[in-house]
């Protein structure tokens, strides 16, 4: 599999043990009305983390202590082959802390309410229900 994007993920947990999680725009490129953790492609010459700390603040507003984990490499719903350089972190944020900068709904979930919910494939991989 030829690797054609590199994208951070952003597995980001506040004090009661929810998840933040992203619900995509019914006209977004991939993944159209799924639910996945913030992220985005990395830009040229970026790093992982420096990727996956900009879009987080992108993304939410929110800024924290990431800690790499996993990289999963897979084809994308597009037939892209993307290798998801996975980070998690903690926030004290609370819901009202959380700026929508970038899909539907931002929203901090219990891991029981994210597995109700449309995920993208690589939500599925982070949160066990592939």
């Amino acid at each position: 599999m030829e690797i054609t994007r590199e994208v951070a993920v952003i597995v980001l947990t506040n004090a009661n043990g929810q998840v933040l999680m992203q619900h995509r725009t019914e006209d977004a490129h991939v993944d159209p009305g799924r639910w996945t953790p913030p992220g985005g492609r990395l830009e040229p010459g970026e790093t992982p983390l420096l990727a996956a700390q900009r879009e987080l603040y992108e993304e939410t507003g929110l800024a924290a202590y990431l800690k790499a984990g996993q990289v999963v490499e897979r084809i994308a719903s597009d037939g892209a082959g993307v290798r998801y350089h996975i980070f998690s972190g903690t926030t004290e944020a609370e819901q009202h802390d959380v700026v929508m900068g970038e899909g539907q709904a931002m929203v901090f979930l219990t891991r029981a309410e994210i597995t109700t919910k449309p995920l993208t494939g690589i939500a599925q991989t982070i949160f066990g229900t592939r």
